[in-house]
């Protein structure tokens, strides 16, 4: 039967998924409950505690390394904008690309990024799955497995997405409260709810929206062109609609720590019991033992009272218990890479730790690091870019590149390939120690002022910052001619201006009646230069021959 309402749709879609719902809430069970909580259950419900922590720490750590690697702490971007294979860029639109990457990366650390992707990898490591939204304001919230059902192609393409939220009855017309995270895809009360879908249209890029109520009615509808929604897994399944954990791939030795942990804690509890014994055949009376307060003075024989305990026999017992336990604690740590390198303190971390940091996840995790950062962060770098656009944040000669037809016209690279700055000024450093052994005439060939900004882009600074354009220097250059220009003319004025004095003054000797100025070389005429009296009246000559 077709469903006629997105809440039929729901159902049918949510009936599919019982089994994966199971092994995902047992997984949360020996974890963080919280996480997935057992159906129909309700805030007021008491949350079952495991017996062991070191799984729950586990996710944790793992969950921090992944974030160190995906989202360091330095200034420079998490992301990189390339152009597409077979493109060559020219210098400007290099630059052009890595301003923009500066601006994403400015705005999105303004947002609540990182404790939502902290949240996200939580669910994803111990659930498998997790919906991701970026809201129109550039902020994100997280929505657990059992509020959304999702459907995908053979491929893994997301092409429906539908969602439950729970809206106060006292407020049922506010259609933009964030979900009751606390509740359950059922009945609730003081809460209606609404249904949420989102799809792609056929052989179109953008998404359909549409919100309904418990009654089919719809409140909402509208259009995507960039979908805020992403659904993600942490391994994907050929063929499977929701992807698996990485708790589901140890859940062996999870449950086995769990019951050697609890085996443990009731051993020892047993063990620390114990009774006073009464030798029934001894002098010693009971009741004058069990009546007798703390230092009191009792009438008995040493020898008819003794202790009665199971640890005497149970010692071997705990002993190899807890053996087990710590084996499968070594065992559960090294999955969750607690005994891995540590993680960098401080508030930045360089580019080569980060590169550890993700090249042991890739290793231990078998491709899932690069798998969940593509999937994460090319979208909500897409859905940033068009959302600044649309805001008119960044410049808009942009507005060509991420338009419908040139949305594809560059490439966001994240997780490792990323972080390759560091290696690009590695071999910057040892180009240009290579290039000063060069002779001159190859040192004009060479483009020095593309390899200053390779460099400063190398280093994690903004090349447009650091860099003049070539309309700065042609501006520099006109400058620096006005400049040249007026110099020379000053100096022309100034040696105009000394040929006349000197003409002046050889007029004056000659009526003064100095003789032979040529004989003694012009010495009477500096002399007569150098009289202030005389300069007065040269000054004054040339004044009134100027008036």
């Amino acid at each position: 039967m077709e469903e006629k309402t997105i809440a039929e749709r729901w159902q049918a879609l949510d009936a599919q998924r019982t089994t994966k719902l199971e092994r995902a809430r047992r997984c949360a069970s020996l974890t963080i409950p919280s996480l997935l909580p057992p159906e129909g259950y309700t805030e007021d419900d008491q949350l079952p505690q495991p017996y062991s922590s070191v799984s729950a720490r586990g996710v944790m750590n793992m969950a921090s390394r992944i974030l160190s690697a995906m989202l360091p702490l330095n200034d420079a971007p998490f992301f990189r904008f390339e152009m597409k294979t077979g493109m060559e860029p020219t210098s400007e639109v290099n630059n052009f690309l890595e301003s923009l990457s500066y601006q994403v990366h400015n705005k999105l650390s303004t947002k609540n990024l990182r404790e939502s992707i902290f949240t996200m990898l939580q669910h994803l490591i111990v659930v498998g799955d997790v919906l991701v939204i970026q809201e129109d304001d550039m902020t994100f919230r997280i929505i657990r497995s059992d509020q959304y059902v999702c459907r995908r192609t053979v491929e893994g393409d997301v092409t429906e997405i539908i969602h439950i939220e729970y809206i106060p009855v006292s407020n049922e017309h506010a259609v933009n409260h964030h979900p009751f995270t606390h509740g359950y895809h059922g009945e609730k009360a003081g809460y209606s709810i609404e249904y949420v879908r989102v799809a792609k249209d056929p052989d179109q890029e953008e998404w359909s929206y549409t919100r309904e109520d418990g009654d089919g009615n719809v409140v909402d509808s509208g259009k995507y062109k960039v979908n805020p929604y992403i659904a993600l897994r942490w391994c994907a399944v050929a063929g499977e609609n929701y992807g698996r954990s990485h708790c589901e791939d140890i859940i062996g030795d999870i449950s086995t720590l769990e019951s050697f942990t609890e085996s443990l804690l009731e051993g020892v509890a047993a063990g620390s019991a114990f009774w006073i014994g009464i030798n029934p055949a001894g002098i010693t009376e009971l009741d004058d033992i069990a009546g007798a307060g703390n230092g009191s003075f009792v009438a008995a024989r040493q020898e008819d009272v003794y202790t009665i305990s199971p640890a005497n026999t149970m010692n071997s017992q705990i002993q190899a218990t807890q053996q087990g336990v710590e084996i499968m604690r070594r065992e559960v740590g090294n999955a969750f890479l607690l005994s891995g390198s540590a993680i960098p303190k401080g508030e930045r971390v360089t580019a080569t730790a980060v590169r550890m940091i993700g090249s042991e996840l890739e290793t231990v995790l078998g491709g899932a690091y690069s798998a969940i950062s593509r999937d994460l962060m090319v979208p909500i770098i897409n859905r940033t870019v068009y959302l600044m656009l649309q805001n008119k944040e960044i410049d808009e000669r942009l507005t060509k590149q991420f338009s419908e037809d040139g949305i594809l016209s560059v490439e966001i690279v994240t997780g490792l390939q990323a972080l390759s700055r560091d290696t690009d000024l590695q071999k910057l450093m040892q180009m240009g120690e290579m290039v000063r052994n060069l002779p001159e005439e190859s040192l004009r060939l060479f483009k020095w002022d593309e390899y200053a900004k390779q460099l400063v882009t190398a280093i994690g600074f903004d090349a447009n910052n650091w860099i003049k354009s070539e309309q700065d220097v042609q501006q520099q250059q006109m400058k620096m001619e006005e400049a040249k220009m007026a110099m020379q003319q000053k100096m022309q004025q100034q040696q105009t201006a000394q040929q006349a004095m000197t003409d002046v003054a050889s007029n004056v000797a000659t009526e003064a009646g100095v003789q032979d100025v040529q004989q003694t070389g012009g010495q009477n005429i500096q002399e007569l230069l150098q009289n202030p009296e005389m300069m007065a009246q040269l000054q004054g000559m040339m004044g009134g021959s100027d008036a």
